[in-house]
C-alpha cells in the first residue's frame, strides 16, 4: 500500500495537479518513470492499487475485467504475469525495487526539466511535507 501511495503522490507531482483522473496520473507515472510501456501491465498495477486502497483485498473489477491478484515475493519473477486461471500475479519485491528505480528516474528528470520543476513546485506546497508537532 505504501508503494501505491508513493506512485499516487509522485503522479500528482508529475502532473502538476491533483484534479482529474487518479488513474491517468498513476498510469502516466508508471509509463514515464517505471518505463512501463505495456498498457495492460500499467492497468493491472493500477487495479492492484485500487484493490488494496479501496477494498483492502486482492480483488478489483474495471471495464468488464475482473482482477484476482496473487502476490509473490521471489524478487526474480516478472513484475506482472497472468496465470491461466485469470489470476494476475504481482511480485511485490520487484514492484518495490522498480519503485525505487522510478524515484531516481523522476529525480533525474526533475533536476533537468524546468516544466517538471514547475509542476513539482505547484504540488509541493499541498503534498510535499507532513508537519508533525
Amino acid at each position: 500500500m505504501a508503494v501505491m501511495a508513493g506512485i499516487d503522490l509522485l503522479g500528482k507531482f508529475l502532473a502538476g495537479s491533483d484534479k482529474g483522473s487518479v488513474g491517468k496520473r498513476f498510469c502516466r507515472f508508471l509509463e514515464d518513470c517505471f518505463n512501463m510501456r505495456n498498457t495492460h501491465d500499467r492497468e493491472t498495477i493500477h487495479q492492484l492499487r485500487n484493490s488494496l486502497v479501496h477494498s483492502f483485498g486482492l480483488y478489483s473489477e474495471h471495464k468488464g475485467t475482473v482482477y484476482h491478484f496473487v502476490l509473490t515475493e521471489s524478487g526474480s519473477s516478472p513484475l506482472v504475469s497472468t496465470r491461466p486461471d485469470d489470476r494476475y500475479v504481482v511480485d511485490v519485491r520487484v514492484l518495490h525495487c522498480e519503485f525505487e528505480k522510478a524515484i531516481e528516474v523522476y529525480r533525474t528528470k526533475l533536476d533537468r526539466d524546468a516544466e517538471w520543476q514547475k509542476k513539482f513546485t505547484d504540488m509541493f506546497s499541498l503534498y510535499g511535507c507532513v508537519p508533525i508537532q
